[in-house]
């Protein structure tokens, strides 16, 4: 006597198949937007960083601007006439403009006075759009005119701006470009606050909205130091 066993049908074994292939593909498709939207948080975090790092660099740098002036020195210490050309002596304020800050400090602490610039670069090539910074040695000559060229490096990239910088006497906003030749000087000389105003765009696109996220931080400088652009003429 024999009796019929039961089994699956081709038909319910290619039903489970495909409902298990469909499961696989929805449990996949999560993880790779997981991944994706991990991608993502990482880029925006590194591109903040990157700009705070930067505001962070440039406020540092700005505070020591101006030191040491000749006030903070014996005068028979300068070959140069006027002191603000001595390389012992730091000028302060050289230049401001949208996409350029130019000044003199001792930066490290070391009593050696370094010309230290920011530059926006706004070229599509080695990449930038981004902002640069040089620092270099100061040598006895004219601080805007009479200096060692840039070695610049960048600094921040996917930089939006097409200007960054801005400067402020007594909380009145300054027309730009300015320099020490300005007005014999005593207009940039007056400055006392520097503001930086940053956007950055990620270089990753946000697996939800498609688009590269965008930030923006911004940061204001109040002087420290006396500028020699003028003298007798304070930034702070």
């Amino acid at each position: 006597m024999t009796r019929k066993q039961s089994g699956f049908s081709l038909l319910e074994l290619l039903i489970v198949l495909i409902v298990l292939l469909v499961i696989s593909g929805v449990i996949l498709r999560v993880i790779n937007l997981a991944g994706q939207r991990s991608a993502s948080e990482q880029a925006k975090l590194d591109m903040f960083q990157e700009a705070r790092e930067f505001m962070d660099q440039m406020s540092r740098d700005l505070r020591q601007a101006g030191y040491p002036s000749p006030r903070n020195l014996d005068p028979s210490v300068f070959t140069e006439n006027p002191f603000i050309n001595d390389d012992h002596a730091a000028a302060g304020l050289v230049k401001v403009d949208g996409t350029d800050l130019w000044f003199e400090g001792d930066m490290d602490g070391h009593g050696e006075v370094s010309v230290v610039r920011y530059h926006l670069d706004t070229s599509t090539t080695n990449g930038c759009p981004c902002l640069r910074r040089s620092q270099v040695a100061k040598i006895d000559g004219d601080p805007l005119t009479g200096q060692a060229a840039e070695e610049y490096q960048i600094e921040v990239q996917g930089v939006q701006n097409t200007a960054v910088f801005s400067a402020y006497t007594n909380g009145v906003a300054q027309s730009l470009p300015l320099d020490t030749t300005t007005s014999g000087g005593i207009t940039i000389a007056n400055i006392d606050t520097v503001q930086g105003v940053l956007t950055l765009k990620a270089s990753n696109l946000d697996p939800e909205t498609r688009k590269k996220p965008v930030t923006t931080l911004v940061t204001t400088v109040r002087l420290n130091n006396c500028s020699q652009a003028a003298i007798g003429s304070k930034t702070s």
